[in-house]
C-alpha cells in the first residue's frame, strides 16, 4: 500500500463535520439532536465548533444513528444486499480495501467476486479510480469532512491474469458511517459511453466535484 493509504487508515474522524452532517441530514435543530443523544444543546454546539470532542459512548451512539439509516439489518446482510445490486456499487474502507462490490460491478469488469473483493484500490485499478480514491482521502472523506462527490471516470481494472479491462462510469459517492466508528466510501455508478463521459466532465470542470460537509 502507498504512504497515502497508510496515513488515511489512521486518520482521526473530524467530529464537527460528522455531528453537523448528521444533524442537517435529518433536519434537526441542535436541541433536538441533544435530546436524542441525552446531552445539552450547549454540548452539541461545542462539538460542532470543535471546542470539545464527543466521548466514546456518544461517538458510538452517533454512528449507530447513522447505521440505522441502512435499515434494521446486520452489517453482513447489508453487504449482501450491496452484492446483489445490478448497478456499479461498492463499499471501500479507508485503507482502500474493497469490502463489497455488486453484481453490476463484476459484470462491467467481467470478473468474479474473489478477483475484486478483498483487494485494494491501488492494487486492482489504474488511472481515474485511483486518482478518485486519493483525492477523496486527501479531502478528508474518511474523516467525515465530505458530504458527497460526483465523478466521471475511466475505470481501468487490473485483473489477476494481467489483463486490463476498461469502461467509463458516472459515479456518485457518499460516506457511510458504520458502528466502530468507521467511515467507508459508498460508490454508486453507471456505465456510460465515451460521449457522455466527455460531456459530463466538461460540466464538472474536470474528473470530479467534491462537496464538503462544512
Amino acid at each position: 500500500m502507498s504512504e497515502l493509504v497508510s496515513s488515511v487508515a489512521t486518520a482521526s474522524i473530524h467530529w464537527p463535520s460528522v455531528v453537523r452532517h448528521y444533524r442537517l441530514s435529518k433536519g434537526l435543530k441542535q436541541a433536538a439532536l441533544a435530546q436524542d443523544l441525552g446531552v445539552t444543546q450547549t454540548m452539541v454546539s461545542r462539538w460542532e465548533s470543535g471546542i470539545a470532542i464527543p466521548g466514546e459512548r456518544i461517538q458510538e451512539q452517533l454512528f449507530d444513528l447513522f447505521w440505522r439509516e441502512q435499515g434494521a439489518v446486520s452489517r453482513a446482510a447489508w453487504l449482501s444486499r450491496v452484492g446483489r445490486h445490478p448497478s456499479v456499487v461498492a463499499v471501500v474502507a479507508a485503507t482502500g480495501r474493497i469490502e463489497a462490490a455488486s453484481h453490476g460491478f463484476f459484470s462491467a469488469l467481467d470478473c468474479r467476486t474473489h478477483e475484486l473483493e478483498g483487494r485494494y484500490i491501488h492494487e486492482a485499478f489504474d488511472g481515474d479510480f485511483v486518482d478518485l480514491f486519493d483525492a477523496l482521502a486527501l479531502s478528508g472523506f474518511f474523516e467525515g469532512r465530505v458530504a458527497s462527490a460526483e465523478s466521471m471516470d475511466r475505470i481501468e481494472f487490473r485483473a489477476p491474469d494481467g489483463n486490463l479491462r476498461r469502461f467509463y462510469s458516472h459515479g456518485l459517492h457518499r460516506p457511510g458511517f458504520l458502528p466502530g466508528p468507521q467511515v467507508v466510501w459508498l460508490v454508486s455508478g453507471a456505465a456510460v459511453t465515451r460521449q457522455v463521459h466527455d460531456d459530463v466532465r466538461a460540466r464538472l470542470g474536470g474528473q470530479m466535484l467534491i462537496r464538503r460537509a462544512l
